[in-house]
């Protein structure tokens, strides 16, 4: 429980509830962070039964004790949970609750955590797809025999569409397990892979005009839609960070996004928004983080992002924190698949240091809460019960 207490930087949390084949219900709660190696960390703090019941504020108030017996109470960017209605109420008494205080909150950032267990999930769809495509043939024979009597055959046109569905559904099974990374961070690709699954909606109903085809894909757009028109500051603000994207690449990717969903969106009014957030975040952590030599002559007022104060002020502070906000503004290279953001970060974070704590920080932040999931998914786990384990 002292692992937290002389840590002077933040931490994101993610949180799970469940119940065991014995009715019993238990709570986890894992820690994550980027620590001063730039290796990103994370640890389960707390995994114990949970006998009240799995309400709101019963959730937020093991998540406030939890957060004070390992001195977290002052130390949190953010907290994740799934989208399940007891934890929409739970984060609602956690905003209410003043012994606790979110960074992201702070600065009007909400997270909207990737759905990874619900009854209509896409990727269980590819799965079941992909694992029978290997038995087509036997598969079609047993069912045709079997159906011969009603007349109801599966057909060519059924498998090429299974065919179809199979493809496009792979595009989300990759997203989701890109957004289920544990020990990578996977924040700043949210965005990009959300663009990568539009887009393959997109271009499958170009290339099939069937009717079927048709069908299918557009319940499919309408659904997307229904979540995902508009992203949280937050995910664009990691996609800034990353060197590859930046504000500009973001601003190309968000307009060509919004043109395939057919969506009229202000796509420079919401990254200015976000690129306000990145300016008043520099000037925060400036403020506290040890000045270093600036070892550059970029002057951050030629980016057009202070105005008259960048013409006259040059605490020193402000200065270095501006700098960091002129290295993300514009697109400079092109990163390779799989690109070790982190590794990059640690490699300029003497340049701009303001810029480096704050992505710490970001990518830190899990896209979804496979993290404290994943301490219920082991089969022997299923048959917990209070008497046998518990942690914290």
């Amino acid at each position: 429980m002292e692992m937290f207490r002389t840590y002077d930087g933040h931490v994101s949390l993610t949180s799970d509830t469940w119940t065991s084949t014995y009715g019993e219900p238990f709570v986890g709660v894992t820690t994550h962070w980027i620590d001063d190696d730039w290796l990103l960390q994370k640890r389960k703090i707390c995994f114990e039964a949970m006998k009240e019941a799995h309400n709101g504020f019963n959730i937020k108030s093991r998540l406030v004790s939890c957060c004070k017996n390992f001195h977290l109470v002052d130390k949190l960017f953010s907290i994740s949970l799934d989208n399940a209605t007891a934890n929409t109420s739970a984060m609602q008494f956690l905003k209410e609750d003043p012994s606790i205080k979110l960074v992201l909150d702070e600065y009007g950032l909400r997270k909207k955590v990737i759905a990874l267990d619900t009854p209509t999930r896409w990727n269980s769809t590819y799965k079941l797809l992909h694992d029978a495509i290997a038995y087509l043939d036997v598969l079609t024979d047993m069912y045709n025999e079997s159906r011969a009597k009603d007349g109801q055959f599966i057909t060519n046109d059924h498998l090429s569409l299974a065919k179809i569905v199979h493809d496009v559904l792979e595009t989300f099974d990759n997203a989701t397990h890109i957004f289920s990374y544990i020990y990578e961070p996977n924040i700043h690709m949210v965005i990009l892979e959300c663009i990568k699954i539009i887009c393959t909606i997109k271009q499958t109903s170009l290339a099939n005009p069937g009717a079927a085809v048709k069908r299918l894909l557009d319940n499919m757009k309408v659904k997307w839609c229904a979540y995902f028109t508009e992203f949280p500051p937050i995910y664009a603000i990691a996609a800034i960070i990353d060197p590859g994207v930046k504000l500009e690449g973001l601003t190309n990717l968000l307009t060509f996004y919004y043109q395939q969903l057919d969506a009229q969106i202000d796509v420079p009014y919401d990254l200015n928004n976000c690129k306000r957030i990145l300016e008043r975040l520099c000037e925060d952590y400036g403020a506290v983080i040890q000045p270093q030599p600036v070892r550059s002559s970029m002057d951050a007022s030629r980016f057009g992002i202070l105005g008259p104060m960048g013409q006259g002020h040059h605490h020193h502070h402000h200065h270095q924190s501006n700098i960091g906000i002129g290295e993300c503004l514009t697109y400079q290279f092109e990163t390779e698949e799989n690109f070790p953001i982190i590794q990059w970060r640690k490699n300029h974070s003497s340049k701009f240091h303001v810029l480096a704590r704050i992505a710490k920080d970001i990518l830190a932040i899990p896209a979804s809460t496979i993290a404290s999931e994943s301490a219920f998914l082991d089969e022997k786990r299923s048959r917990l019960s209070s008497e046998s384990i518990e942690m914290c």
